[in-house]
């Protein structure tokens, strides 16, 4: 996208936006939210319209009341004050265009707004975010999360219903969460998986790993992110130390609150490296990668990195929902603090059966290179069926 992509979710909007450009003719429409545009990513990739949400408390938390008055998010709230509906409805009429896929947060005022002016709608819902505030209401690190998560609930719940009576067809990144959605709204649903380019990672692979070190890796204003961060240093690390005193764990990613910093500066063994030109290559010199997620997994493209990177990943059932990961041969399944730690022991003291893991993971990511995203777009955009997966 026209600006620093650095999230999953932008990350899923430039593959997608690249998988559409190769095979049609695409005029890209964006609202950047956080801020103005950094890095001009691709050049010429159309119309953007900077919409930068007001940080003072004061201002946001009116923009929260006013959402969820309407039954929106706050995201959704803000762009309409700033007239984006109106102004996509205006393109849409102009440029007349044969398919439309709006990507997050573009629901809601939207759908009604350009459904007059087009033959296709598609929506990329890309995962049931119900699901994932309806975990986060549970796993929250605090009240006010835990808060924002039930308003979040309430929101998503009539979004996802909404949806399908403007769309011809709602997109997800894996086929249970597509089946449910399906069954749930009478939704015609397609598997869009997200994927990568597998070849930019071969560099990573030459990197060696610190002894006696493990990783993770995420953006900390994403709710499961910081819960993960805070059980790992609270938690997990003790144990591994207790075992391995010289055992230490390095948190990489963008914006950790000032509470985190604190927390890692306490702990023994803990360093927070924070935002990095490269995370993976971080993560590369850190070691394997923990990932104790207990809700919301988001696009997992991180799973896809690391095992690209021929960096070992320990993580949860949850988080590897969706990928044909198998669980003990090439990637560690652990749901306990103590499957945790007794895993990253395990890695540390076989090295041999931890490369071959991760040789063997690095062969089924192939499967997610960008040619199959690139694939299962054109079929979406021609009306095609999807073939059955292979296993």
């Amino acid at each position: 996208m026209p600006w620093e992509a650095v999230s999953g979710a932008k990350l899923r909007d430039l593959g997608i936006y690249r998988a559409l450009d190769a095979q049609a003719e695409v005029e890209l429409v964006c609202f950047p939210i956080w801020s103005q545009p950094k890095h001009q990513v691709a050049p010429s990739l159309g119309r953007v319209f900077p919409s930068p949400m007001p940080h003072h408390f004061a201002r946001r938390a009116a923009t929260r009341a006013a959402a969820t008055l309407r039954g929106r998010q706050v995201f959704q709230e803000h762009l309409a004050r700033l007239g984006a509906m109106e102004r996509l409805a205006e393109i849409v009429r102009e440029s007349r265009p044969d398919v439309i896929v709006l990507g997050h947060p573009l629901y809601d005022g939207f759908l009604p707004a350009v459904r007059p002016h087009v033959g296709r709608l598609i929506v990329d819902l890309w995962q049931l975010r119900s699901v994932g505030a309806r975990q986060r209401l549970h796993t929250g690190v605090d009240l006010g999360r835990r808060g924002r998560a039930a308003l979040d609930l309430l929101v998503l719940h009539r979004l996802e219903r909404e949806v399908p009576r403007y769309a011809d067809e709602v997109w997800f990144v894996e086929q249970r969460e597509a089946s449910i959605y399906a069954r749930r709204h009478a939704a015609t649903v397609r598997v869009i998986p997200n994927t990568i380019r597998v070849a930019d990672y071969a560099s990573h692979r030459l990197l060696a790993a610190a002894p006696a070190t493990f990783g993770f890796v995420g953006i900390y204003t994403f709710d499961p992110n910081l819960t993960a961060a805070l059980r790992l240093l609270t938690r997990i690390l003790p144990l591994v130390r207790s075992q391995r005193p010289e055992a230490r764990l390095v948190l990489i990613g963008r914006d950790p609150p000032p509470s985190l910093r604190v927390l890692v500066e306490r702990t023994a063994g803990a360093t927070l490296l924070g935002d990095v030109p490269d995370a993976m290559a971080a993560l590369a010199t850190a070691g394997p990668l923990l990932a104790p997620l207990e809700a919301g997994t988001g696009t997992r493209l991180k799973i896809l990195e690391a095992t690209a990177s021929g960096i070992p990943v320990v993580n949860t059932s949850l988080g590897l929902a969706g990928l044909d990961f198998v669980p003990e041969q090439e990637i560690v399944v652990a749901e306990t603090d103590d499957q945790f730690a007794a895993a990253i022991l395990r890695l540390w003291d076989d090295p041999a059966g931890t490369w071959a893991m991760s040789e063997r993971a690095l062969a089924r990511v192939e499967r997610y290179d960008n040619a199959i995203l690139n694939a299962a777009v054109g079929r979406a955009l021609r009306g095609e069926s999807e073939p059955v997966p292979e296993r």
